[in-house]
């Protein structure tokens, strides 16, 4: 007959677990509020973000257009295709924008810096003024870029020539050409008149050195860059007419008596 084991060990196994069960309740308990916490923050979260993207703070809250003469700051507002309080931020690509601004007629170059609360700045850098025409249907300038804008100029133009006479399709044709000349030739043109009543291109051009050249608008750019080269052969100290049409006629001014 096998003896009886005693249950010493037993009753103590049975009596720490006893021990330990609120110790085990209270780490589940502490993980469960943990979790509950966690919870509650991503909730809270979400609620802030959906809070966000649907109050102004997220979209453009102001943009101020800088460097602008004679371009419409409406047209370049436009291009950059944000609107203040509804374009969301995050939708905004300063490269696109600016991209799209560089394409206006007239715009050199553009930047943009954005300040707190998404406060954006353009600066525009306009193309330079080449030529100023005086005459019906109007006052139009002629950009570097051959842009002719509708106004006055607001810069007072040393080194650009006055053209008169000119309709808006004549002058289409010679701003083509006007933009090829090279500046030092440019500046030393003091007026441009359409010296043709029938629109086919005729000029009459007075020159700050005293000379009077005449020719037609599909040679302006190719003969007039040659210029500096023609006076330079001419006699010294005379002033004339100097006529391009298939070569290069001078006929020296009159000397009154």
């Amino acid at each position: 007959m096998k003896e009886r084991q005693p249950v010493k060990d037993t009753d103590a196994t049975v009596s720490s677990l006893e021990d330990k069960i609120p110790y085990i309740r209270e780490q589940r308990r502490k993980k469960a509020n943990r979790r509950l916490i966690y919870v509650l923050i991503l909730i809270g979260l979400l609620i802030a973000v959906v809070f966000y993207l649907q109050s102004s703070y997220s979209r453009v809250a102001t943009l101020e257009i800088d460097g602008v003469v004679n371009v419409k700051e409406a047209d370049i507002i436009q291009a950059s295709r944000m609107k203040v309080k509804e374009t969301h931020a995050f939708n905004v690509s300063e490269e696109a924008v600016l991209e799209r601004i560089e394409d206006v007629p007239g715009i050199r170059e553009a930047t943009m810096t954005q300040s707190f609360l998404h406060n954006y700045q353009v600066n525009v850098v306009e193309e330079k003024e080449i030529a100023y025409a005086k005459d019906q249907p109007g006052d139009r300038i002629v950009l570097a870029d051959g842009t002719i804008i509708p106004g006055k100029s607001k810069e007072e133009l040393f080194d650009a020539p006055i053209l008169t006479g000119f309709t808006d399709q004549s002058l289409e044709r010679l701003t083509k050409e006007l933009v090829k000349i090279e500046p030092k030739v440019r500046s030393r043109i003091s007026e441009i008149v359409a010296n043709d009543k029938t629109d086919k291109g005729g000029l009459k051009l007075f020159m700050t050195d005293g000379n009077t050249v005449l020719l037609s608008t599909s040679a302006f750019s190719n003969s007039l860059n040659e210029y500096v080269k023609v006076i330079s052969a001419l006699p010294k100290g005379k002033t004339g007419t100097i006529t391009i049409d298939g070569g290069i006629y001078f006929k020296p001014y009159k000397v009154k008596k």
